[in-house]
């Protein structure tokens, strides 16, 4: 592996106030999306275009609209392939993974050929922009973001429209949500503190006795996605205030910094390991929400181990959907990630 250049600083444009207008806040990113098919006008039987490779609770506010999901395949760089003519097509997603930018022109065109409106799933770019300094999630008629996937929050997602008349159809901002919070949240959320000022991994201890309490309660360590979940749009949609709050108050520029620099001492941590990185370059602008690579299951469990040692998970990605999973090809099944989110 080559080593990185991380010394290009990356400058987050998004202004919470300048924003006001045209930003929606939520509270997950399921929420937000159904956002956009209700400003739709979206019918029952209307196509949505989506990659293959994908969490299958996506799918939730597709159905939830009356929509049919379309899948298009990506390659092992999760580029589109083709995407695919279908009838009624109202909305293509496109994703941009793991806070790196995908190129919408492909998306673009086929949008302008078909009158399709451009979804740009930006859940894990919240702070990422393109090679032309453009906030990814503005680039579609629409973009949606996790920000709960960037900063530890109880919850929070938001939605961005892009245009003068797609804003004019957005709903008025849902209250924010005051109901008491787990403790759970407030444990890991101290913890995570704790590390952060420490240096020493509290916040991965308190997670694995999360993981036992839960495995000990459901027999399960990890809370697992169920086929349910791709019909089942969650309850209460609104955002909790202690989230809107904390997320006004994080330090972007310290988290940028953070997470390009992570990413260079994992790159060089992982150089020697028998794995295959998703993305051998990481481009001015681009702030990444995980490490991912494509690897066997032996080699991916000896990267968990060092990514645990130092306070951070690494996880099988995605959660895929029930019509993909069982002839999904091998770099679907074969990818991994080590988290940030800490």
């Amino acid at each position: 592996m080559a080593p990185l250049n991380l010394d290009t600083a990356s400058v987050f444009p998004f202004d919470l106030h300048r924003y006001a207008l045209k930003v929606r806040y939520y509270r997950l990113a399921r929420h937000a999306l159904h956002e956009v098919f209700t400003c739709m006008q979206i019918l029952p039987g209307d196509r949505v275009l989506l990659p293959a490779f994908i969490c299958r609770d996506l799918l939730a506010p597709i159905h939830a609209a009356g929509a049919v999901p379309v899948f298009y395949e990506v390659d092992r760089d999760l580029r589109p392939l083709e995407l695919p003519v279908s009838g009624r097509v109202r909305a293509v997603l496109a994703v941009n993974y793991f806070g790196f930018p995908q190129d919408l022109l492909v998306f673009r065109r086929y949008c302008a050929k078909y009158g399709a409106v451009l979804i740009e799933d930006n859940a894990h770019g919240l702070l990422s922009c393109d090679a032309a300094g453009r906030l990814l999630g503005e680039r579609g008629d629409f973009g949606i973001f996790s920000i709960r996937k960037t900063f530890l929050l109880p919850d929070g997602a938001m939605l961005m429209a892009n245009t003068q008349e797609w804003q004019s159809c957005l709903s008025e901002q849902l209250p924010f949500s005051r109901e008491s919070l787990p403790l759970s949240f407030w444990l890991n959320y101290g913890l995570s503190r704790i590390e952060r000022n420490t240096g020493i991994a509290f916040h991965a201890l308190g997670q694995e006795l999360i993981r036992k309490f839960r495995y000990l309660r459901t027999g399960y360590p990890i809370a697992t996605s169920q086929s349910a979940d791709e019909f089942e749009l969650p309850l209460l949609p609104a955002p909790h205030h202690v989230s809107m709050s904390m997320f006004a108050k994080q330090d972007f520029a310290g988290e940028i910094g953070r997470r390009r620099r992570l990413y260079g001492e994992f790159h060089k941590l992982f150089s020697s390991m028998h794995i295959k990185p998703l993305f051998n370059e990481l481009p001015e602008g681009t702030v990444p929400y995980c490490y991912p690579f494509y690897a066997e299951e032996r080699a991916a469990q000896q990267v968990t181990r060092v990514a645990r040692s130092r306070g951070f998970d690494c996880i099988h990605w995605p959660a895929l959907p029930a019509a993909v999973e069982s002839e999904a090809p091998l770099h679907y099944r074969t990818l991994w990630l080590v988290n940030f989110l800490c």
